[in-house]
């Protein structure tokens, strides 16, 4: 008897992964909102074009560049999530992307936080362009300066673990 509830509850806790599978379908429908904010940026620029500075062209780009990295972000996240947590995908190689089936959970983190580390230098460099105010910089290069510690430190953990 016992070993028939065991079966019930470990078949239970296994498709419980399927309840994970709308949260990676949010992150990529997240990605559509993306494409509003470049298109938004793109028409901006297009409407401007002739009378755009450079540094304010400078800035569209980088906007533009740091919304790129977030949407990269999200759907690397949600299909190795989705690899990771629910199925592996039944693709030959030369369909997927090459980190497909090589992303495990440390991967993951990594490259989100490589991710952050970018982002966080992109905010500063405009921040720093915009002028903003003294006050604020060094708190922004604070907040990265953590951001890139924090990375480093999952790298040497990370190396430590597969000695």
């Amino acid at each position: 008897m016992g070993c028939g509830m065991e079966r019930h509850i470990e078949a239970l806790l296994l498709s419980a992964r399927w309840l994970l599978v709308p949260l990676y379908m949010a992150l990529l429908v997240s990605v559509l909102a993306i494409y509003a904010l470049v298109g938004r940026e793109l028409v901006h620029v297009a409407t401007d074009i002739l009378t755009i500075r450079e540094g304010e062209l400078v800035l569209s780009v980088l906007s533009v560049l740091d919304l790129v990295l977030v949407a990269n972000l999200l759907v690397m996240v949600a299909v190795s999530s989705y690899e990771s947590f629910v199925q592996r995908f039944k693709t030959d190689e030369a369909d997927g992307p090459e980190w497909l089936g090589r992303m495990d959970a440390g991967n993951v983190k990594l490259k989100v936080s490589l991710a952050i580390v970018l982002i966080s230098a992109i905010n500063l460099l405009r921040g720093f362009m915009l002028d903003m105010p003294a006050e604020r910089l060094p708190l922004m290069a604070g907040v990265h300066i953590v951001f890139l510690l924090s990375t480093l430190t999952i790298v040497v953990v990370g190396r430590v673990e597969k000695k």
